[in-house]
This record gives structure tokens, sequence and C-alpha cells, in this order.
């Protein structure tokens, strides 16, 4: 079933991979495409704009050659004779006038052609405004001032007087620059949005794999904690039988049967505190308490314990500290702080202090002992349930991975902080903090 299930992990996790590739891949095709959409956008209206303008110039010099094959033909004809109005009725023509070769002059800022005409030439002046006039009409296209003087052929109107707007270039620019900014911020933010939800199932994944880790670890813990003292009490029990209820065996017996029984009970007691705790169904008592002469006395009560251990006990508490919390459930964190220090004391043997003192206007405890400390980067995770720091299965350790959970819910119910770090000197160091009452 082990097998199965980490073969399916992996399973999931190969295919949420390869569908986050290719969400990737199709949102960064689909960047490319846009922006090369609005490449291709602005281009296509550059085109049609210059199409536009082309367009434009061969209109006038198209119309501009119809007029001067006109009148040169109108000069051929005439022969010095100046041709009635009627034939140049054309809104690009001005007027016309003969006038003699060797008296052409003064028409510098004239537009107009020239053809012989008998002895004379025959004038036609050209409307200077007239490309102008059509060309507005084009709100992309402007027209830059027509030549002056004689013009010395008949499509006179170059590329260079019929210009596309500055404005008109820079528009399109701009909304090609528009759309590519919006497209790219738009696939940015749901690259974003898929990485984000990728790291997201990510953590979920690992998280759930860490909680069946320690599921399995707390079974494991619950069983060993739970087949000691049920072994221990079958064999006093047959013990008991086999001897024929010997008063002095039960006695004997008796005592250690019960310690086991209380084992059980507290360990029952622990996993249904856990629920509570997670569903908030545990009622809180705060109460105003001297902190200092409350962990004296406990202090007190503990040493003899510590030292039958074979441990040191000192004490380094500060008077008149008073704090508002939940007694009896504080005295439990301190129990609890002790039994571990005792559970993986040192086999040199074990030195566990108990400090109180104000602190930037809290009070702070801290039991502090030599004992072997918690790995790097459990600080948290320490306190979560189910989670032991030195779990190791070739060295029996009584505990289910509940102890400093329940610990920190209790501190949390009375509006108090707990952290663990690892000494400088070497062991744990547990920080309890209060806001100071009154």
């Amino acid at each position: 079933m082990k097998r199965l299930s980490q073969i399916s992990s992996r399973n999931i996790l190969i295919i949420f991979l390869t569908l986050t590739a290719l969400f990737l891949a199709q949102m960064v095709w689909w960047i490319v495409f846009q922006v090369r959409n609005s490449n291709q956008t602005m281009t296509f209206f550059l085109e049609t704009v210059e199409s536009e303008r082309q367009w434009a110039i061969e209109l006038l010099d198209a119309h501009y050659a119809e007029i001067y094959d006109a009148a040169s033909a109108t000069a051929a004809e005439t022969q010095g004779r100046l041709p009635e109005k009627r034939t140049y009725c054309d809104p690009a023509i001005s007027g016309m006038a003969m006038q003699k070769a060797s008296a052409i002059s003064g028409l510098e800022d004239s537009l107009y052609f020239s053809f012989p005409s008998g002895g004379d030439n025959l004038l036609v002046f050209l409307e200077q405004d007239y490309p102008d006039d059509l060309i507005s009409a084009n709100e992309h296209l402007s027209y830059v001032a027509a030549p002056k003087g004689k013009l010395s052929r008949a499509e006179w109107v170059t590329p260079a007087l019929v210009q596309i707007k500055d404005d008109v270039v820079r528009s399109i620019m701009t909304s090609r620059d528009r759309h590519i900014k919006m497209f790219v911020m738009e696939g940015s933010f749901f690259v974003l949005l898929i990485m984000m939800g990728a790291y997201a199932i990510y953590l979920a994944l690992a998280r759930t794999r860490r909680i069946r880790e320690e599921q399995l670890l707390f079974v494991h813990s619950v069983t060993h904690e739970l087949k000691i003292p049920l072994t221990s009490i079958s064999l006093f029990l047959d013990t008991m039988r086999r001897r024929n209820y010997d008063t002095k065996l039960v006695a004997e017996l008796a005592p250690k049967m019960k310690e086991d029984v209380v084992r059980l009970g507290d360990l029952i007691d622990n996993i249904l505190l856990v629920r509570k705790l997670a569903d908030k169904e545990a009622e809180t008592k705060l109460e105003v308490i001297d902190l200092s002469f409350e962990l004296k006395r406990f202090s007190s009560g503990i040493r003899e314990r510590i030292e039958s251990a074979g441990g040191k006990l000192s004490t380094g508490i500060e008077d008149g500290i008073k704090v508002k919390a939940d007694f009896p459930e504080l005295i439990k964190v301190w129990e609890t702080l002790v039994d571990n220090s005792v559970k993986y004391r040192r086999e040199s043997g074990m030195a566990l202090t108990i400090n109180l003192r104000r602190v930037d206007g809290e009070a702070e405890i801290q039991f502090q002992d030599n004992g072997p400390g918690i790995p790097s980067g459990m600080e948290k995770r320490i306190f979560e349930p189910f989670v032991r720091a030195n779990h190791d299965p070739k060295k029996s350790v009584p505990g289910s991975g509940l102890g400093l959970f329940i610990a920190r819910e209790y501190v949390r119910r009375s509006k108090g902080s707990i952290s663990i770090r690892n000494a400088p000197a070497g062991g744990c160091l547990v920080a309890i903090r209060f806001k100071v009452a009154g």
C-alpha cells in the first residue's frame, strides 16, 4: 500500500508538471502570436497609407498629363491665338496667356506650362492650391508647397511633395506598442497566475505527502505508546495468574499497572484534546496570576524529579510579575516542557534552567536544557501535531508528537506566544511570552 501511494504521488506530480509546462508554452505562444499579429497589423496600416499616397500622386500626375497634352495640342492649333476660355475650364488651371518667347519674365511666383504657338508661347497657369485641396480630403496625407516657375514635364508631382502625416505614423506605432504592451502584460499576468497556481498545487502536494508521513509517524508513535503499557499490564496479569494472586506480588505489581493505565489514559486524553482544540471546542478561563510565585512553586515541585533523574535544576525568577492566563493550562505547558527535557536528556546528565524576566513590557519565561536540540528549519513545524523533532526508530523515546502542539494552543488561548530555538551553548531554549497584567 505504501509503495502504491508513492508511485501514485510521483505520477500525479509528473502529470501536474507536464500540464504546467503545456500551459506555460501555450501562454508564451499566445504572447508571441499577438506581438507578431500587432506588427503585421501595423505593417498593413502603413502599407495602406502608402498606397493612398501613391494613388494620390498618380491621380494628380495623370490629371496634369492630360492638361499638358490638351494644352500642347491647343497651342499647335491656335498658332499664336489665345484659345477661348471654355477650352480650359478645369479647376487645376487658373488661366492662359500668349506671350512672346523673348518677353517671358517676372513669372517666378507662378506655376505654369509653356508651349510654342506660332511665334509666341502659350502659357498655361496652374492653380497652386489645387493639389492641396485635393489631398486634404485624405486625413492621412499632407501636401508640401508646390514648386514655382515653369514646369519642364507634365508629371511634376513627385513623392517628395506628398507626404504621410507624422502624427498618422506616430498613431499607428503607438497603437502597435500599446497592443503589444497590453498582450505582454496580460500574458505575463496569466503566466504569473499559472506559476503561482502551480506553486500552490506543488505546496499542497508536498503538504499532503508531509501530512501522510506525519500520520504514519503518529500511528507508529501511538501504537508504540499503546503497546508498551498494554504488554506490561498483560505480563503483570499473567504473572499474578501463574502465582495464584500472591498478595505480596499483587502489592508490588499493582502500582506499576496503575502507572501504565494512567499513561494510556493520558495518551487518549491528549488525542481527544487535539480534536477539541482544533475544533475550538475547549473552554478557557483567564485570570490574573502571580507568575513569579507560581513559577517558583512549580520549580520547587519538580526539583526532586529532576535530581532523581540525575539532573540539575537552576532558576532565575524575577519577583512581582503578574500576567493574565489560564493557570491550569499554563501548568500543563510547563509540565510538557519539563517532560521533553527529561525524555531527551543526555546520558552524561541533564541540566535545566528556568528563568522569568520582563522584556519590552512583557513577561518572558525561558526553559533551557542541555539536550540534543532540534534540527535546523523545524522551529515552526515542531509545534504541528504528530511532529517529533528527534524521532529515531533505533531509539525508543516515548511520545506521540502532540505535547508541543497542545502547549502552543494553550499559550495562544491565554493571548501569549511560544517559540523554540537551539540555545547558543547547545540544547533547546523555549520562550513563552505574555503581556504583563496591571
